[in-house]
């Protein structure tokens, strides 16, 4: 007799006596021939606009999206496993990752160390208004509708379905944001940016001494507590060797942290800027506005922080695009490999809230400059003063929205 059950992740195991085994979706294999035939035609489209440095580009996205999708740790997801359960696991991963990226970002700005004759610039912005209430906007949506992420789309509820509801409502706050981003940065308070590894005495080696001993002092001191407190284990992941497994599973948390760090840096030294998110939906969704009557060319944010021919060019002269495009389609071959791109009816409410979260989080990514990537991720592997401001407000808008969550169950998306 068997019988099929579900991990706290959403894995189907079948039990047989007292062995239980990994069971498996088969792959999806027509979806995938279309995803690889729309992945080449944006592949083949980015090599005739803008030669093989947006074809590398693509490639690395696509790896990024491969990666993400296997690795088992997001922004709020970690930072809400402090509270719910004190394992700090996924944080020490976070730590790591950001450790790696500094150490390589600090070697490629340093030396100004790039391909295709760029001049590598890290993710530096301003300190203001909108760096402050958009990194807390962010976090509060991104805790209630958290299904942008691609590791999300293995959960059974948030995956699928959600994750489109999501994906449009940053779409349309990134848009927002941008029509708004004036307003946020420049009329109301705000500082230049400052970098600490170029505008403070420290320098890049100091700075990255600084920020290092801070990553790896969370490492140890995460490490300590968790071993005083014995909080529950995080549930180990189904491990094998055959194909389904390795495309199924997750990855170890270290390996995540090193991959998509190792991965961030070469973006940077092939595309001579890091890898960020929110800039590719805020095109994409003026884009949008345009074709729908408005004109975004009348938004400052084209022209003072955006080249303004980017709303006429195509979207494979823009390397952000381009990126994007290829996390995406990464992302989505490996989910459809795994047999999981399959989209079902969720209520009502459920499509409401991660709809809000997402709006939220593209709002708020865009008016203070970046999101859990761009300002968190790179910015602060880029030593920006800027990110670390930007990561206590974001914090506090994902402790937030969880203290309210608890009050109004009904806001939990997952």
């Amino acid at each position: 007799m068997s019988e099929q059950q579900t991990s706290r992740q959403g894995y189907p195991f079948k039990s047989e006596g007292h062995s239980a085994r990994p069971f498996y979706s088969p792959p999806q294999k027509l979806m995938a021939w279309v995803i690889l035939g729309i992945g080449g035609a944006l592949l083949a489209a980015s090599y005739v606009y803008s030669g093989w440095q947006y074809v590398i580009l693509f490639l690395l996205g696509f790896l990024i999206g491969f990666t993400l999708f296997h690795t088992n740790y997001g922004f709020s997801t970690v930072y809400k496993q402090l509270f719910e359960d004190g394992n700090t696991e996924m944080l020490r991963g976070h730590m790591q990752k950001l450790l790696i990226a500094t150490t390589l970002f600090a070697l490629i700005l340093g030396t100004q160390t790039a391909f295709f004759e760029e001049s590598p610039d890290g993710a530096i912005a301003p300190v203001s208004t909108g760096l402050v209430v958009g990194a807390f906007l962010f976090g509060f949506g991104m805790n209630i509708g958290s299904n942008l992420a691609p590791q999300a789309m293995k959960t059974i509820k948030g995956g699928r379905t959600a994750l489109l509801f999501t994906a449009s409502g940053f779409l349309t706050g990134s848009t927002i944001g941008v029509a708004h981003f004036t307003f946020w940065n420049d009329t109301m308070p705000n500082a230049a940016a400052v970098s600490i590894a170029e505008d403070t005495p420290l320098g890049f080696t100091g700075a990255w001494l600084l920020q290092s001993t801070v990553f790896a002092a969370v490492i140890i001191g995460t490490y300590v507590h968790q071993k005083r407190k014995l909080p529950p284990p995080l549930p180990k992941m189904p491990r094998g060797v055959n194909r389904t497994e390795l495309l199924f599973r997750s990855w170890p948390i270290w390996v995540g942290a090193t991959a998509v760090a190792l991965l961030n840096a070469a973006v940077l030294m092939v595309q001579g800027s890091p890898w960020k998110v929110t800039s590719a939906f805020s095109l994409w969704g003026s884009k949008i506005a345009y074709h729908l009557g408005l004109n975004p060319a009348d938004w400052d944010y084209w022209g003072d922080q955006a080249d303004v021919n980017e709303l006429t060019n195509s979207v494979f002269t823009s390397s952000m695009s381009v990126l994007n495009f290829g996390i995406i389609i990464g992302a989505l071959l490996t989910m459809a490999l795994a047999g999981l791109f399959r989209l079902r009816k969720i209520p009502f409410h459920l499509a409401g809230i991660t709809l809000i979260g997402g709006t939220l989080m593209g709002y708020g990514a865009a008016i203070s400059s970046g999101a859990n990537i761009g300002a968190y991720f790179s910015g602060l592997a880029s030593m920006s003063l800027h990110a670390w401001i930007w990561t206590m407000m974001a914090v506090s808008g994902v402790y937030t929205a969880y203290f309210i969550s608890r009050k109004l169950p009904f806001l939990a998306s997952k």
